[in-house]
């Protein structure tokens, strides 16, 4: 069995979306969903469930610091190995949010208004709120339904050769 380990339900739909073609030959679970601090949580404990026998890969955002976030993923999973993937582009801060704003016009109306917003109120409201606020105007759809429709690009080349490696020989 494969385990893929991530933060939320919107990361979930990516990588869904990523095995869209691998989904009916391979038997894959997601583990995690409630944030990084399940991820680590569900890491720290895979040899006390007995489940070291599976393949496992864990997928989170690098938020603030991508260079404090992979030393972190490193001393987690010395033990037990686990590969791992940290969004947005595994080399930069930011989130799987943030890769998917890039995308978008910042003249968008939607977005231009968010951003109005946040400077309105003085408050700085994180790119999970910015996200939800495109698709639900934009596209009437919450962001883990956005991802399904979504068109995946080379931005996430990289983490599909991770997912290939992964399943390699499973069919």
């Amino acid at each position: 069995m494969i385990y893929i380990i991530v933060e939320g339900q919107t990361d979930r739909a990516l990588v869904k979306n990523i095995l869209a073609p691998k989904i009916e030959k391979t038997d894959f679970e997601f583990l995690g969903l409630k944030g990084i601090d399940s991820v680590k949580k569900t890491i720290r404990e895979l040899e006390d469930l007995g489940l070291s026998q599976n393949s496992y890969f864990a997928i989170v955002d690098a938020d603030a610091s991508f260079t404090n976030r992979k030393q972190e993923m490193e001393v987690l999973t010395e033990t037990n190995q686990v590969p791992f993937y940290i969004f947005p582009n595994h080399k930069d801060n930011g989130d799987l949010e943030t890769l998917l704003l890039s995308h978008i016009s910042q003249e968008n109306k939607i977005i231009k208004c968010f951003e109005a917003y946040k400077e309105c109120i003085e408050k700085d409201i994180d790119n999970k709120a910015k996200l939800y606020a495109y698709t639900t105007l934009e596209h009437n759809k919450r962001p883990e339904e956005y991802i399904k429709d979504l068109t995946i690009g080379t931005e996430f080349n990289n983490l599909k050769e991770k997912l290939k490696t992964l399943f390699e020989g499973t069919n």
